[in-house]
């Protein structure tokens, strides 16, 4: 049930309807068992943050044409750099099975590093299940700002992922969210980020 039209209404009225929240993400270090067992990091966060975004409740809504509707489950946006040098924006459906979701990834990847235009689906993003997700791990950046013509409502979540710290055993990292300031709050990326915390906490169990 949604509870928050009153919001959506209130702030679509704005020239910048979002909530723009940078902090510093920390988990124990999947890092390093991740690269041993010759499995990418990103991939595997990257899977963390699509689960983690269908538990949050806030995260599920997006905006069409004005009125919200939930998504049931995701397309995975992210960049990486193409032939050219420059980022390419790519796409793979999600999976909660996390081997699914790395053959995708790895396939999908292949294709985007190989790629010299952009590989973005301009498609008309029906039923909004979108999450974009830039990796930035040169950076360990403390602010960042996404530009804003996604459709005119902004309403698919923007996040961002900086540069690793690694300290007794865990691994920090700047993680900023953009989204609709009436779908979502400062809590709610709150609760987003402890999702992926978590979430990075029990891979290292499964891991070994």
């Amino acid at each position: 049930m949604f509870t928050r039209q009153s919001l959506v209404d209130l702030f679509s009225g704005y020239d910048l309807p979002v909530v723009n929240i940078t902090a510093v993400a920390e988990c124990r270090d999947f890092v390093t068992p991740a690269k041993a067992l010759g499995l990418p990091p990103f991939a595997l966060l990257l899977h963390g943050i699509a689960r983690a975004s269908l538990t949050v409740p806030a995260f599920r809504w997006r905006l069409l044409d004005g009125k919200p509707v939930e998504v049931r489950g995701l397309t995975v946006s992210y960049t990486v750099v193409g032939a050219d040098g420059n980022l390419n924006f790519s796409t793979f459906r999600h999976d909660d099975d996390r081997a699914v979701f790395l053959e995708r990834y790895l396939a999908d990847r292949e294709v985007a590093r190989a790629a010299t235009a952009e590989k973005l689906r301009l498609d008309p993003l029906e039923g909004r299940d979108y999450v974009f997700v830039t990796c930035m791990p040169w950076l360990r950046f403390t602010q960042i700002q996404h530009p804003l013509a996604r459709r005119g409502d902004c309403s698919i979540p923007n996040v961002a992922i900086g540069r690793f710290r690694h300290e007794g055993g865990r691994v920090s990292f700047p993680f900023s969210v953009q989204a609709h300031h009436g779908l979502v709050d400062g809590f709610h990326v709150h609760q987003l980020i402890q999702a992926v915390e978590a979430g990075m906490d029990a891979l290292v169990e499964e891991l070994g």
